[in-house]
């Protein structure tokens, strides 16, 4: 029984090997036939979903009018991509010159500040711009008190010698300011001159 079964089993396996080549090899044929068109359409696909992504019209055009349109779109990408990259480098070096210009403006103040800082004897080592501005604001306020009061001690100066004439041509000074002074001071000249006559 083991070589009767033994038998049938080889028997069925070598028809059935026999089919199943034969049917593999019919089906291989359309396979490649088959593969070709569906690669075609994925190919196509690609190119739409490409096409799509660079913004070209696919409708009515072959896949090389396709590649063409979208070598141009990314041609024309680059080309606009080129020109940003210029305009931002052209700022740039605009901001690149405002900034210097800026410095040298700066520069050029804080020369005119020591400049002023020397006449009013300030010294600037070692001081910024605004440092620089204040002791000048001190010194420039020091220079206007000192002139104020050297006004002031020639302005008495002036009040004392009217006394002394005042007492000269006897008048009496005791609460009159310096112009009240003067005006009874001439009054006397005037007075005399007109009692030689």
């Amino acid at each position: 029984m083991k070589k009767l079964v033994s038998s049938l089993v080889m028997a069925t396996l070598l028809f059935s090997g026999i089919s199943v080549v034969a049917a593999a090899d019919t089906a291989a044929d359309s396979t490649v036939a088959h593969s070709k068109a569906e690669k075609k359409e994925e190919n196509r696909a690609k190119l739409n979903a490409k096409a799509a992504k660079w913004g070209v019209e696919t409708t009515d055009q072959t896949n090389k009018e396709v590649k063409a349109a979208i070598q141009e779109a990314k041609a024309a990408k680059k080309a606009e991509d080129a020109a940003k990259k210029a305009a931002k480098a052209a700022k740039k070096a605009e901001d690149a010159a405002k900034k210097a210009a800026k410095e040298a403006k700066k520069q050029e103040q804080l020369a005119k500040l020591n400049e002023k800082a020397v006449k009013l004897g300030v010294d600037t080592a070692g001081k910024t711009a605004k440092e620089v501005k204040a002791a000048i604001k001190e010194a420039k306020k020091a220079e206007s008190a000192e002139k104020k009061a050297a006004k002031e001690a020639k302005k008495q100066e002036q009040l004392e010698n009217l006394k002394e004439k005042a007492a000269k041509w006897g008048v009496d000074t005791a609460g009159k300011s310096a112009k009240e002074i003067k005006v009874e001071i001439e009054t006397k000249k005037a007075e005399k001159k007109e009692n030689k006559k």
